[in-house]
């Protein structure tokens, strides 16, 4: 599971169309809703503006369900997020949509209820987000979990 993210994330960067996103150090001091940072996806436009991806995990307070954040920070700019999560079980998708823009920063939540049962496969969650500022700028992050809930 660990080489297909590595492959995936490659995939992402070389799909993209802004090299600034290579070589940018990380941001510090994110705060990711308890998600630890290397399950995290980002994308970085420069050292302080970032598009993130949040692993999708089963919820703590609402059991049955998946939850799923993804946020863009930009100071001093216009942000933008499209994010998409998608439950795929058995060759069947099924998604929840969500976008919100503002000044510097801004985020989704996405959830969806949770279908597996006890003997069954685990259950594909992905989500996929377009991160935009108001200089043009766009990345896009992706993220998944194969989960029982």
């Amino acid at each position: 599971m660990k080489i297909k993210r590595i492959i995936l994330i490659g995939i992402l960067i070389l799909s993209t169309s802004i090299p600034s996103s290579w070589a940018e150090p990380p941001v510090l001091g994110d705060q990711n809703q308890g998600i630890p940072t290397e399950m995290a996806m980002r994308f970085f436009f420069s050292t302080i503006c970032e598009g993130v991806s949040d692993l999708p995990h089963k919820s703590a307070h609402f059991p049955g369900t998946v939850n799923v954040q993804a946020r863009t920070t930009c100071p001093g700019k216009g942000v933008e997020i499209s994010s998409r999560l998608t439950r795929t079980y058995r060759g069947v998708s099924t998604y929840v949509s969500k976008s919100s823009y503002g000044e510097n920063r801004t985020s989704v939540n996405l959830s969806m209820k949770c279908i597996w049962k006890k003997g069954m496969k685990k259950i594909r969650y992905e989500i996929k987000s377009t991160h935009r500022l108001s200089n043009g700028r766009v990345g896009v992050t992706l993220n998944y979990s194969n989960l029982e809930c």
